[in-house]
C-alpha cells in the first residue's frame, strides 16, 4: 500500500509541471552528399590588398555530406494574460556528418511578445540584416550551396557566414551574414504588411585598455509584403564597431602594421520583389564599407568598399519549386595611408540553381548546383559542410542532392 502511494505521489510530481508547460520539439534536417571543386589559383597578380602577388595553388575536388542549417529546437510559449506571452527557444545544431562536434547553440532566446506592440528578446540570434537576405533567397533560405550567403553579406576573402567562436568575442570578423551572442532585439507586429526591427549586441567584450576597446554590432530595418498586392520591398542597415573587418580582408596580403585605434564597418541592403502568378521575381543591391582609424604605414588600408547586386526567381510548380539566382560582386575600391590604393580584380560572379521536389507535407528531395567565378585577386567560396580551399582567382563549382525533413 505504501509503495503504491509513493508511486502515485512520484508520478503526480513528475506529471504536474508538464500540465502547465507548453513545450514543443521542432526542427529541420536538411542534408545530403555533395561534390565540390575549386580550380587552380591565379599567378603573378597583385594590387594594394595583395601587395606581394598571389601564389598559384593547385585546385582540389572533395566529396562529403552537407548538413546545411540542420537543427533541433526546444521551445515554450506561455500565455501570461492580457495579450502578453513569454517566448523561449533553445536551438541546437544537428551537424551529424562529424564525429567531433558536440551540441552547439544556434539561435536561442527568451523574451516577451504582445499582439499590439511586437516582441523583445535577448540571447543569440541571426540578425535582421541577414534574415532579410535569407527569407528572399530562392534556394531554401540560403541553406548552403547556391545560396546568396556565398556572396552577399561577405567581402570575399574566404568569408562565408560569421559566427564568432571561442567566448563569442566578435572582433576579427568581417561578415554581415552572421550570428551574434549577447544580443538584444525588437521586432514589430505586422501593420498592414509593414514590419520593422532593431537590434544591438551588448558590451560584453569591452576592454579598458588597448585598441578596439568596445566591439558592438547594431542595426535596423523595415520590410513591406503587400497583403493584397503582390509586391515586396525591404531595406536594412547594420554597423560593426571595433570588429576590424579590414584585418580579415588584408590578412592574406598587406596585413596591418598595427592594430587600428578604432574601426567602423557598415552594410546596407535594399531589395524588392514581385509575384507574377506562380513566379516570385526579386532584385537586391548591397554595399559593404570597412574603415579603420589610427594606422600609419603607407601600405595600411584605411577603407575598403564593395557593391554587389542579385537577380533571382522562385517558381512554384505542381511537384515542388525551382529556384535560380545570379549574383555579381563588383570590383572594390580602397584607400590607404600612402594615397595610391587600388583594389582591382576583386569582383566575382555567382550562379545558383536548384529544384525541390515535394514528397509529403514535411519532406522534400532536392538537387542544387552552384558556380562562382572569382576575379584574379578574390576568393568567394561555398557554404555548407563540404568546403574546399578557395584559391585567389579560382572558380568554384559543385552539386548536391539531399533530403529535407521538417518536424
Amino acid at each position: 500500500m505504501k509503495k503504491t502511494l509513493i508511486a502515485v505521489a512520484v508520478g503526480a510530481a513528475v506529471a504536474a509541471p508538464a500540465a502547465f508547460a507548453d513545450v514543443t520539439l521542432s526542427g529541420s534536417i536538411n542534408a545530403g552528399p555533395a561534390l565540390v571543386k575549386s580550380g587552380d589559383g591565379s599567378t603573378g597578380q597583385s594590387n594594394s590588398i595583395q601587395a606581394t602577388g598571389a601564389t598559384a595553388q593547385a585546385g582540389v575536388t572533395r566529396t562529403g555530406i552537407n548538413t546545411n542549417y540542420s537543427n533541433v529546437t526546444i521551445g515554450s510559449l506561455e500565455d501570461l494574460g492580457g495579450g502578453l506571452k513569454l517566448d523561449f527557444a533553445y536551438q541546437l545544431q544537428a551537424n551529424f556528418q562529424s564525429t567531433g562536434n558536440g551540441a552547439t547553440n544556434r539561435n536561442s532566446h527568451i523574451g516577451l511578445t504582445g499582439d499590439s506592440w511586437g516582441g523583445v528578446w535577448y540571447g543569440t540570434n541571426e540578425n535582421l540584416y541577414e534574415r532579410y537576405l535569407y527569407t528572399v533567397d530562392p534556394l531554401d533560405g540560403a541553406a548552403g550551396m547556391g545560396g546568396n550567403l556565398q556572396v552577399l553579406g561577405s567581402p570575399g576573402y574566404g568569408v562565408v557566414f560569421d559566427a564568432p567562436g571561442g567566448n563569442g568575442d566578435p572582433r576579427g570578423t568581417a561578415g554581415f551574414y552572421r550570428r551574434d551572442s549577447n544580443s538584444l532585439w525588437y521586432d514589430s507586429p505586422n501593420w498592414g504588411g509593414f514590419t520593422f526591427g532593431a537590434y544591438t549586441t551588448l558590451t560584453a567584450y569591452k576592454n579598458n585598455t588597448g585598441a578596439l576597446q568596445n566591439p558592438q554590432v547594431y542595426g535596423i530595418g523595415g520590410k513591406y509584403v503587400g497583403p493584397t498586392i503582390p509586391i515586396q520591398a525591404w531595406i536594412a542597415y547594420e554597423k560593426h564597431k571595433d570588429l576590424d573587418g579590414l584585418a580579415v580582408i588584408t590578412a592574406g596580403g598587406v596585413g596591418q602594421s598595427a592594430l587600428p585605434s578604432s574601426t567602423s564597418d557598415k552594410g546596407i541592403e535594399v531589395g524588392g520583389g514581385y509575384t507574377l502568378g506562380d513566379v516570385f521575381l526579386f532584385a537586391t543591391f548591397e554595399q559593404l564599407k570597412y574603415n579603420a582609424d589610427g594606422l600609419t604605414a603607407a601600405a595600411d588600408i584605411t577603407e575598403y568598399k564593395r557593391n554587389a547586386w542579385s537577380l533571382g526567381l522562385k517558381w512554384n510548380v505542381a511537384t515542388g519549386y525551382i529556384g535560380a539566382q545570379y549574383i555579381q560582386a563588383m570590383n572594390a575600391t580602397c584607400e590607404n595611408v600612402g594615397g595610391n590604393c587600388n583594389a582591382d580584380k576583386t569582383g566575382a560572379k555567382m550562379v545558383g540553381l536548384g529544384y525541390y521536389h515535394t514528397l509529403s507535407k514535411q519532406t522534400q528531395a532536392y538537387i542544387m548546383a552552384s558556380y562562382i567565378k572569382n576575379d584574379d585577386l578574390q576568393s568567394y567560396g561555398f557554404a555548407g559542410g563540404t568546403g574546399v580551399p578557395t584559391n585567389l582567382g579560382a572558380h568554384v563549382e559543385g552539386v548536391t542532392v539531399g533530403l529535407k525533413h521538417s518536424f
